[in-house]
């Protein structure tokens, strides 16, 4: 257990660097964003065309939610178009596996998931390896909650963990897929909690919560903007956060530390590109993505769409990509995944 507290503090750490010196990864970008790329370095005129962006789950949910919002701002800055390709199913593992294997030209990149990118090939024989994505960018960090109906009778977790321990296996959670974010989540929760639940897979965040809105399911565990408008519109309930500080814009919500379950879950949300990419396309991708990122537009409409902004260069997100790495081999045989 003491081993399990330190990686996550390590991955903490991360974090904090990360929010605290978002230039600290920062390339030295081969032509200025936004203008015509030279033929020489190794960028043969790149870009010349749209660049396709795979997302490995369903339009509507967190994840493409997000990669549209980046992208309108990015296309600014890159000169070019760049189009979201909806590639779902199995977890992700579908799009992620698209993404992986394709031309590595610099005009197909797309969003992983973490951790579900990297739990994925240890759960099971998938078409791709970790190995098989060069990192560009992180973009989001969205921490992890446990939420119900709002019509639910739990009112608070203590609610809901008197039942669960009163009545094992009856309580069902809803999750984004076998092996993906929200089902580890969940899985770590009944493992310290020492309850039963039952875990209900669906193929993305917007399949599972429509299960949990049309009341197929008893709960489920989420990121936060994926369920924050329809916590403030009254339609959900958060019982508690994943979180080591209460969220700030919902500061009246208990962690699960402050229950006594140091359980630390949340999702990052990265754009990679396949492994055979040049330097130099990836640094002027790097020098695209921060720019806007950081971009007063890009700012105000993540925050309107209670998107947690995390950038991480190439270098720190291959760091937590190892990380995350360590954490599931720690975390998984504890859960029985």
């Amino acid at each position: 257990m003491k081993k399990k507290i330190v990686l996550l503090l390590a991955l903490m750490m991360v974090f904090s660097l990360a929010a605290c010196s978002p230039a600290a990864d920062e390339p030295t970008a081969p032509a200025q964003p936004g203008a015509e790329a030279p033929a020489e370095g190794g960028l043969g005129g790149y870009p010349t065309k749209p660049v396709e962006v795979i997302v490995a789950y369903a339009a509507g949910g967190g994840t493409d939610v997000g990669a549209r919002l980046l992208l309108s701002e990015a296309e600014k800055v890159l000169g070019q178009s760049m189009v979201v390709i909806n590639i779902e199913g199995a977890g992700g593992e579908i799009g992620f596996t698209e993404l992986a294997l394709s031309e590595p030209d610099g005009y197909t990149i797309g969003f992983i998931n973490l951790p579900t990118f990297v739990s994925l090939p240890m759960d099971r024989e998938t078409q791709y390896a970790i190995d098989d994505v060069r990192p560009i960018v992180n973009h989001v960090f969205d921490p992890g909650v446990l939420v119900v109906r709002s019509d639910s009778e739990w009112q608070t977790f203590d609610d809901f963990l008197a039942h669960a321990q009163e009545n094992p296996g009856t309580i069902s959670i809803s999750n984004n897929g076998a092996g993906a974010s929200n089902h580890i989540g969940a899985a770590h929760l009944e493992y310290e909690a020492g309850i039963e639940v039952i875990h209900a897979p669906f193929d993305g965040t917007t399949n599972m919560l429509a299960a949990l809105r049309g009341s197929h399911v008893d709960a489920t565990v989420a990121k936060i903007s994926e369920v924050a408008d329809l916590v403030n519109a009254g339609e959900l309930r958060l019982l508690a956060s994943y979180t080591e500080e209460r969220i700030v814009d919902f500061s009246d919500v208990p962690t699960l530390g402050e229950y006594g379950y140091e359980i630390l879950f949340g999702s990052a949300r990265a754009l990679v590109a396949p492994a055979g990419v040049s330097d130099e396309i990836i640094d002027y991708l790097v020098a695209v993505f921060q720019e806007a990122i950081e971009s007063d537009a890009h700012m105000e409409k993540a925050r309107e769409a209670n998107l947690p902004i995390m950038f991480m260069g190439p270098d720190e997100l291959k760091t937590y990509m190892e990380n995350e790495a360590i954490y599931l081999q720690e975390v998984k045989p504890m859960i029985g995944m």
